[in-house]
């Protein structure tokens, strides 16, 4: 077998190796074609281009603020892609706001974003928070907890009460007037200090039973003047009727089992004569 000379294997080495530069420099240059084509299409090509933001199902809450929400829950996104892509790409807008973002305007319950991809439009559709009541905090800091004799007329007609509107979840999300009147639930507060916005209306352990007493009212479609929250550690609540009679019930059970009981004592003629519908009770009712 002849043997190469030196020089012929260094020459085949250095095409070899020539070769393989070659080839690696054709990769790099093939990998930057596919990253510039795949830059192009999601940056600069038009299918993922937003023509039109629409915002829907709002009324409290204007469109501008939506849009702005929106936009501030794809701020990581944005820092992500360093600028490359504007609000103008479809791919920037999130998929949902998180409830921490929502925190921002109280007045939105949800706000799902669905894009199209055809059309090229984005929409905000708007959940808002449908009032349920108003809640008056009337104690004052420093102040002792109102006395049960004290009318609920006059805590109400203070002017020093923080009234706000509240939501089927128990959450106050808009401040309020002060109100009297029974077209509206108006729930008078004087055991607690005022809470602010995004807040709940009561602890958690009382606030689930508290909402299926304002839907037995609700239900039985009772004229309610006041409801009177006077000392949180006797876990009661009192409901000042319009026409009738004053009801107790507990914070510490659900109300829902007293409806049939009390729309049964509405068809009564002397229901207006009556005093009290005591609902404190589990299981039980009495009244008089």
């Amino acid at each position: 077998m002849q043997k190469l000379s030196p020089y012929v294997s260094d020459r085949r080495k250095r095409r070899a190796r020539r070769r393989r530069y070659a080839l690696v420099a054709l990769g790099i240059f093939a990998l930057f074609g596919v990253i510039f084509v795949i830059q192009w299409f999601f940056v600069h090509s038009p299918v993922f281009r937003v023509d039109r933001v629409r915002v829907v199902g709002n009324s409290a809450v204007a469109s501008s603020d939506v849009i702005a929400l929106a936009e501030s829950a794809a701020e990581p996104a944005r820092h992500l892609f360093a600028g490359a892509l504007g609000f103008g790409n479809m791919l920037l807008w999130p998929d949902s706001i998180p409830e921490r973002d929502l925190a921002m305007v109280p007045q939105l319950a949800a706000v799902d974003v669905s894009k199209d991809y055809f059309s090229h439009t984005v929409t905000l559709a708007v959940t808002e928070r449908a009032p349920d009541g108003i809640w008056c905090f009337t104690r004052q800091p420093g102040a002792v907890t109102a006395s049960a004799s004290t009318s609920s007329a006059a805590i109400i007609a203070s002017a020093e009460a923080r009234c706000y509107w509240f939501d089927n979840t128990g959450t106050i999300f808009q401040k309020s007037l002060i109100a009297q009147g029974d077209l509206i639930y108006v729930v008078d507060d004087s055991a607690q200090a005022p809470a602010g916005l995004n807040e709940k209306v009561l602890p958690q352990q009382f606030l689930s039973n508290f909402l299926s007493i304002v839907n037995v009212l609700r239900q039985a479609n009772l004229a309610v003047k006041a409801i009177d929250l006077t000392d949180l550690t006797l876990q009661q609540v009192d409901v000042i009727t319009a026409n009738g009679p004053t009801l107790y019930f507990s914070l510490n059970f659900p109300a829902d089992e007293y409806l049939p009981v009390i729309q049964k004592l509405m068809l009564q003629p002397n229901f207006d004569r009556l005093q009290y519908i005591d609902c404190t009770t589990q299981n039980r009712a009495y009244y008089k």
